[in-house]
């Protein structure tokens, strides 16, 4: 089983306590956890309309990526990357 970090804990915690009051006994969090995952399946396109905190790609963005790239002077375009890097 991985372990996954949890930023809406509080959230899980009042959803299972809800889930107690309506069902009448406990559900574990993995079994709320594992019945979302299953409902975000199904329902895929709702779920990918949903916003995420992701950041926008702006050309400030691009710019900031792009500046702190480096070129290392090497370059060996007769070599695969698996020759380079497993000596293959």
């Amino acid at each position: 089983m991985a372990n996954v970090k949890l930023t809406e804990k509080k959230l899980l915690e009042k959803i299972q306590a809800k889930l107690v009051l309506l069902r009448g006994k406990k559900i574990s969090q993995q079994e709320i956890l594992d019945r979302c995952i299953i409902f975000s399946n199904h329902n895929f396109e709702q779920f990918i309309s949903e916003e995420f905190d992701s950041p926008k790609i702006t050309k400030d963005l691009i710019e900031k990526v792009v500046s702190n790239t480096f070129k290392s002077g090497y370059h060996f375009p007769e070599k695969s990357d698996d020759e380079l890097i497993y000596g293959i």
